[in-house]
C-alpha cells in the first residue's frame, strides 16, 4: 500500500494532495505539521504496521440511505470510503474491500445497548474475486483499557467476528470523540484480512469526549 505520491491535475484537492500530504510525508518525517495543513480541508492519518503514515484527504461525501459515506483520497488516488468510521470500501490497495452491504444498518454508536448488539454484512475482497463473504459482527462498548491509552475523553467500542465464510479477522476497534466540533469516530484499528490491518485516524487531532 503506497498511501503517497505526486497527484496530477489544476484541481485545489491536487494541490492539497501533492504539496502537502506527498511532499511532507513520503519521506517518513515529523507528522506534526497541523500549522502547514489547509484548514479548508479534512484529513484522515493512517497506519500499517512497518510502512511510513500517510494522510488521505477528503474528498466528498456520498448520501446513502444508511448514512452518510466519506470518501478519503491518496496522493496516488487510492480510496478509503468509511460510513460512521467503518470501512466499507477501499480502492488501490494491496488488498481491497470493494463493496461492503449491510441488510441492516448497524446500530448508531451511541444507541449501542449496555449487552451489546448484532448485525451483517457482506463484503467483496480483491484481489482473488471473493464475492459476497458474510460476516456476522458483535459490537460492544468498551470499558476496559483501551487500545490507545493517549487518546483521552473518548468511548471506546469493540466490534467481534462471530461467524463467517472466509478468515475470521482480529476484533476490531473504535473511538467515538469529536472533531473540528462534531461527534465522529476519531480513531479506528480495522482490518482487512488476518494480516493486514489499518489504524485510522482524523488528523490533526482535536477530540474530546462527545
Amino acid at each position: 500500500m503506497h498511501l503517497l505520491g505526486c497527484a496530477t491535475g489544476a484541481t485545489p484537492l491536487a494541490d492539497v494532495l501533492s504539496g502537502v500530504v506527498a511532499e511532507k510525508f513520503a519521506s517518513g518525517s515529523d507528522l506534526n505539521i497541523a500549522a502547514k495543513l489547509n484548514p479548508l480541508y479534512r484529513y484522515l492519518r493512517v497506519d500499517v504496521a512497518g510502512r511510513p503514515s500517510a494522510l488521505l484527504v477528503l474528498g466528498y461525501i456520498d448520501a446513502h440511505p444508511q448514512g452518510e459515506i466519506e470518501v478519503w483520497y491518496s496522493a496516488k488516488h487510492e480510496v478509503i470510503k468509511t460510513q460512521y468510521g467503518r470501512i466499507v470500501s477501499t480502492s488501490g490497495l494491496e488488498l481491497d474491500w470493494r463493496r461492503v452491504d449491510f441488510p441492516v444498518a448497524p446500530p448508531d454508536w451511541a444507541s449501542v445497548p449496555r449487552d451489546g448488539a448484532r448485525y451483517s454484512r457482506t463484503r467483496d475482497v480483491m484481489p482473488g474475486h471473493h464475492d459476497g463473504i458474510r460476516d456476522h459482527i458483535q459490537v460492544n462498548a468498551w470499558l476496559g483499557t483501551p487500545p490507545v491509552a493517549t487518546l483521552t475523553g473518548a468511548q471506546w467500542f469493540r466490534e467481534d467476528m462471530l461467524s463467517t465464510t472466509a478468515q475470521p479477522l482480529p476484533p476490531a476497534w473504535y473511538a467515538m470523540g469529536r472533531h473540528s466540533g462534531q461527534p465522529a469516530v476519531v480513531y479506528s484499528e480495522q482490518c482487512l484480512s488476518a494480516t493486514f490491518c489499518l489504524k485510522l485516524q482524523h488528523w490533526p487531532v482535536q477530540e474530546s469526549a462527545p
